[in-house]
């Protein structure tokens, strides 16, 4: 899932594997532990529960460019 942050940033959350690529979850679910989760993947869970998600399908490309995106930024 793509999830929009209050900074307007965009954060990938893989609900399957319990992870978002947000700062927050690296430092006070990972790092800390803290917390359980973010509040991006508390977004993912509700919207689920709540049949809010808007489901796109997407190319091996464009996943790979969404995927990279992320790296670029990071790094």
């Amino acid at each position: 899932f793509q999830v929009l942050g209050s900074s307007g940033k965009l954060y990938t959350c893989y609900s399957s594997c319990h992870f978002c690529t947000c700062p927050a979850f690296g430092f006070s679910v990972l790092q800390k532990s803290e917390s359980l989760l973010c509040k991006h993947l508390l977004a993912v869970y509700l919207s689920q529960a709540m049949g809010a998600c808007q489901e796109l399908s997407v190319s091996e490309e464009q996943l790979t460019n969404i995927l990279l995106a992320e790296e670029e930024e990071e790094g």
